[in-house]
């Protein structure tokens, strides 16, 4: 029944006055239909009762997998249900999945400054080979709100220290400071947060007061307030990383440079319609904050404690200080590559910082001056200057103590051939005396003087330079002397001054 006909209905009741059995036979209409619709007083459409669905019996299912996996897709789902027997089509679990699933909410799009504020984040940037396993390494990334502009640069870990170094390289990449940066809830920036209450990280708030910037942190689980940065990640890893392999930190800096230098800040951006590094130069460098006269220092600092070997402990790995500064309280600095010691503001020494674990990085002229008055600890250090020429110097080490010759005096003498010839010839020298039995520093000597010969090259003049004390031990790390260059130098021919 529609509502003209309701309507008609209590028209003839109710002011022609006609009996309802009349009124049926007038409308063609059952008198049950007529006595219902004078019922009503308003008129309704009745509905049908709805059917059961196919899905009624696995919705629990579905939303257990819509709250434990919000971003399941329709085809997940489906596969899933099937295993407990839904025999219905993908379709009508798509259009119940569209009631079930909360809109996409909606952002105000707002116009930065040029140079009012800058957006950074840290992105996961894989693995490169390293030894014994591979190395995690990760993004920093810098970019500035208006004109899109981009640094980056990766580092081993995303510790505080690194984080610094990262602003302070971008700050002096953009010769300026934005006036704001953005950040989510990183541990570098935020030490604690209540609702809107948040206590800074003191160093990084210490950093934040050098450079005058002012440090803006994004709400919990708010994504979207920084998502400039967060769409650079997605570029940086599809666009920088994929499909490209990188054989360690520096070569992965390297390529990230030229591509950030060649592609990304050269690109036409599809917002703006112009190339980052174009709106940059015209319109935002000079309204950056100015860079201040000092740099601060970004280095992780720590006090440490020498032991008597003159060793210090850092991270898990040990480190050589000079023997004169064994057994003292010093303190130490360190970034991303170096490691620094101090006792008190002079600088003792300096060793590239060493990503593997359980090491010992040793400098050589650490223990100059100590050996003489150690001669057992300078019987050690000669037999694993040997050693480190491999297995082959192990078997004439075994079969020089087998003889009547002193031990500890014949490596000391063979320690004075790496000052002269280097490891190489040395090692020659081993390989070729193990094979004729010939055991000592002298046959050693007379051997590499004999392979020189062959070569058409003269022995070195006198003995080592004054500079050099032949007791001093050498390490694996004195250069590499490629005896060819000798040659060359000697087979030259003199120019002729006469013509």
């Amino acid at each position: 029944m529609n509502p003209e006909t309701w309507a008609y209905i209590h028209h003839l009741f109710f002011a022609e006055k006609l009996p309802k059995k009349l009124i049926a036979r007038k409308l063609g209409l059952d008198i049950k239909t007529i006595r219902h619709a004078l019922k009503k007083d308003t008129f309704s459409r009745g509905y049908a009762v709805p059917r059961g669905s196919k899905l009624d019996a696995f919705k629990d299912k579905i939303h257990d997998l819509l709250k434990n996996y919000p971003g399941i897709s329709g085809e997940r789902i489906f596969e899933e249900i099937k295993k407990i027997d839904y025999a219905g089509g993908i379709s009508i679990l798509r259009d119940y999945l569209r009631t079930q699933r909360s809109s996409p909410k909606a952002f105000l799009h707002i116009q930065t400054a040029p140079g009012e504020e800058a957006q950074v984040d840290w992105a996961y940037a894989g693995t490169i080979p390293g030894d014994p396993s591979p190395h995690k390494v990760y993004c920093f990334l810098l970019v500035l709100s208006f004109s899109s502009l981009l640094y980056l640069e990766f580092f081993p870990s995303q510790s505080l220290e690194n984080f610094l170094t990262g602003h302070l390289h971008a700050f002096r990449f953009l010769q300026g400071v934005p006036k704001k940066i953005r950040y989510d809830n990183l541990p570098s920036v935020v030490r604690s947060r209540l609702g809107a209450t948040i206590q800074f990280n003191p160093r990084f708030f210490d950093f934040s007061k050098h450079y005058l910037f002012d440090p803006s942190v994004c709400n919990v689980k708010s994504p979207h307030e920084k998502g400039v940065v967060e769409r650079h990640v997605r570029y940086v890893k599809k666009n920088l990383l994929a499909g490209r392999t990188f054989s360690s930190l520096t070569d992965l800096n390297h390529q990230g440079f030229l591509w950030r230098d060649q592609v990304a800040n050269c690109r036409l951006h599809g917002t703006t319609r112009k190339r980052p590094i174009d709106l940059f130069q015209d319109q935002e460098q000079t309204l950056l904050l100015p860079l201040p006269a000092i740099d601060y220092d970004p280095r992780l600092l720590a006090s440490v404690k020498s032991s008597s070997q003159g060793l210090i402990k850092f991270e898990s790995n040990r480190y050589s200080v000079p023997f004169t500064h064994a057994n003292k309280m010093l303190t130490l600095k360190a970034d991303a590559q170096e490691v620094w010691i101090y006792d008190q503001q002079q600088l003792i020494a300096q060793h590239r910082r060493c990503l593997q674990k359980y090491q010992l990085v040793e400098d050589p002229r650490h223990s100059q001056g100590l050996l003489p008055s150690r001669p057992k600890g300078a019987y050690f250090k000669h037999r694993d200057l040997l050693l480190t020429l491999g297995d082959g110097a192990q078997g004439y080490l075994t079969a020089l103590g087998k003889t009547e010759l002193h031990l500890a005096h014949q490596l000391k003498k063979i320690a004075t051939l790496f000052d002269l010839f280097g490891p190489a010839e040395v090692k020659t020298a081993i390989e070729q005396a193990l094979a004729y039995n010939a055991f000592g520093h002298d046959y050693l000597k007379n051997i590499i003087l004999a392979n020189r010969r062959k070569r058409a090259a003269s022995p070195p003049l006198g003995t080592p330079s004054s500079r050099i004390n032949p007791d001093l031990v050498r390490s694996t790390w004195v250069e590499e002397r490629n005896p060819k260059l000798y040659d060359d130098h000697f087979q030259t021919e003199e120019p002729d001054h006469e013509s």
